[in-house]
């Protein structure tokens, strides 16, 4: 789905995002042939105290109600995306006589390597280069494995809400995708590039690499949102629903050095986390460095230039400043939004206007089958 080609009989559609504390979802229309988005909006999922909280069906199900209620949304037609706890991918060189035996060896490699068994596991794999041995071929191959149990649970969830879903996505697949129309309007000087790009959630953080439309690489780390929250508690001793008021207050900031600035009823807080920064930056240039090593030392193909962010957590004033001055250089914050007209009826969009990349996985599941599909995607 990270292709270019429009494909024939899209239908209106709502790209759902059931995430860790919120849902949310676009919903979009075509006129003509044009894509517009017709409605965006989230709902918070009640009942969550802590950051080991998991929510149960009935709670993420009370919150998909509100949020088709307040964004107004008219399609019952969903996609879905797979969170990174639910998919397992992997980048390795398998041996091979020729396909039919590389697709075994793939395929019992990744559920292998899965963090759940292999009969829950519904794999796929991609080969992103090959080379020729005397007897045996090399393949660089993308493995990837995803829970049959977890897509039957949101499944039956979404069902339960009366939707209709249509497709199941990889997430940080729909995430890139959200950032076609910007990648193909935009002027590279060598197209083949890799670009890098951060999202930012709240308990994780999956850092991937694109080069034109191809996902290359992607690695999740447990770093996120969540961990800025359990700052603020430790600092100034306040439940969890205080510190996420504090951390996500209109004139919350991170200042340089890594100090969140908050003014509270008590007055102003200063929440040192530079050690939430410093661990994500880090994690950051592990991934970059472990993809670019893949190439021999000065080749073009694995050299990164600035890289995007989009997420939730990314939505912290200042978390570019603070990035910076640990080494990454990040260009910009995504607006998924960008290069997509709105339908007139979509009066209440400018609410999320401040907000918009925490719609970027939301908005590349509604794109789907806009852009002709790729091999990253299952059909529900």
């Amino acid at each position: 789905m990270l292709g270019h080609q429009k494909t024939k009989g899209f239908p209106n559609r709502v790209g759902l995002d059931i995430g860790n504390h919120t849902v949310n979802g676009v919903e979009v229309v075509e006129h003509g042939s044009e894509l517009t988005i017709r409605s965006a909006g989230a709902a918070a999922i009640p009942g969550l105290k802590s950051r080991q909280d998991t929510p149960d069906q009935s709670a993420t199900l009370h919150a998909i109600r509100n949020l088709w209620s307040s964004a107004r949304f008219t399609s019952k037609k969903v996609v879905l995306a797979l969170p990174p706890q639910a998919v397992y991918i992997k980048w390795l060189h398998l041996e091979a006589q020729d396909e039919t035996e590389l697709e075994n060896t793939a395929r019992a490699t990744a559920a292998r390597g899965a963090p759940f068994s292999a009969d829950d596991a519904v794999v796929d794999f991609r080969i992103l280069s090959a080379r020729g041995l005397k007897t045996r071929n090399v393949y660089f191959t993308m493995l990837v494995a995803a829970s049959g149990s977890y897509i039957d649970d949101m499944l039956n969830i979404v069902e339960s809400a009366g939707l209709d879903p249509v497709a199941v996505d990889i997430g940080v697949a729909a995430a890139l995708r959200s950032q076609q129309s910007q990648h193909n309007t935009a002027s590279h000087l060598w197209s083949g590039q890799p670009k890098a790009h951060c999202i930012m959630g709240a308990k994780t953080t999956t850092i991937a690499v694109m080069r034109g439309n191809a996902l290359e690489f992607a690695r999740t780390v447990p770093v996120g949102g969540n961990d800025f929250t359990e700052a603020i508690i430790e600092h100034a001793n306040v439940t969890w629903a205080e510190a996420e008021k504090i951390k996500t207050s209109p004139d919350a900031r991170l200042t340089s050095g890594s100090v969140l600035v908050a003014t509270t009823s008590s007055g102003e807080l200063r929440i040192p986390c530079d050690n939430v920064v410093g661990r994500l930056a880090r994690e950051i240039q592990r991934s970059l460095k472990f993809f670019s090593s893949q190439f021999a030392e000065g080749s073009y193909l694995g050299m990164i230039g600035a890289v995007t962010a989009s997420g939730g957590a990314a939505l912290m004033k200042g978390i570019d400043t603070c990035l910076q001055e640990q080494g990454i250089e990040l260009a910009r914050i995504v607006n998924p939004f960008t290069g997509f007209s709105v339908a007139a009826e979509a009066g209440g969009m400018q609410h999320i206007s401040g907000s918009a990349a925490a719609y970027t996985t939301s908005m590349g599941l509604a794109a789907t089958n806009y852009w002709e599909e790729s091999e990253m995607s299952a059909a529900a």
